[in-house]
């Protein structure tokens, strides 16, 4: 099974955007057992806060977020916060998510951020969401 990180944005994305997108597919696939999802207590908290934005307020009523959020949890391989996190990227509060990664033995960090999108010689690199689903072999629904 693949193992990958799901960027705080592409799973706020999956769960506020259209079920025919990637981020949602790549939720599908992790509640159908096709991939394996790898979080920390940080990247949950960054998805909680952010769902409590008026963005997603608008498109999720706070139980219908919190209710997501936990099955997520549920289905997802847990580890600890990494610690002594080597700095690589222009936003440091992203890095986090590197070490997360090489941590998990992921195959890739999924996201939308630039600053991991671009970064050269990534390990295990960083890719959007539309290539983790050709990735996986994930197709739209019909």
């Amino acid at each position: 099974m693949t193992r990958l990180i799901l960027d705080a944005n592409i799973l706020l994305a999956a769960l506020a955007g259209r079920s025919s997108a990637p981020p949602s597919l790549l939720l599908a696939g992790v509640h159908n057992g096709d991939i394996e999802s790898v979080a920390c207590p940080l990247l949950i908290e960054e998805i909680r806060e952010s769902l409590g934005k008026p963005y997603f307020r608008a498109r999720l009523s706070e139980l219908e977020a919190g209710e997501a959020l936990d099955a997520y949890v549920e289905l997802c391989v847990m580890l600890a916060d990494p610690e002594n996190v080597e700095p690589l990227l222009r936003d440091p509060e992203d890095d986090y998510l590197v070490a997360l990664a090489r941590t998990a033995e992921a195959t890739a960090i999924v996201t939308g951020d630039k600053d991991l999108l671009d970064h050269p010689d990534l390990e295990p690199p960083a890719i959007e969401a539309s290539a983790a689903c050709e990735l996986m072999r994930l197709t739209r629904p019909s």
